[in-house]
């Protein structure tokens, strides 16, 4: 949910990983496997479809 909340306020893949102490690469990873799990292509079908599932809230972004 941490990978979730930054992209859904605008981070970089390298700000996440630097912010949570993981290589950019596992970053990389967990946004492989959110978009899968959302069933989406890109950080902002994501973020629409966490916010639709309730996931994330408008106070996250």
């Amino acid at each position: 949910m941490q990978i979730l909340r930054a992209i859904a306020k605008g981070q970089t893949t390298k700000r996440i990983a630097q912010g949570i102490g993981l290589a950019v690469p596992s970053v990389e990873s967990h946004l492989q496997n959110l978009f899968r799990k959302l069933s989406a292509t890109n950080r902002g079908e994501a973020v629409s479809t966490a916010l639709k599932l309730g996931l994330i809230t408008l106070a996250d972004l």
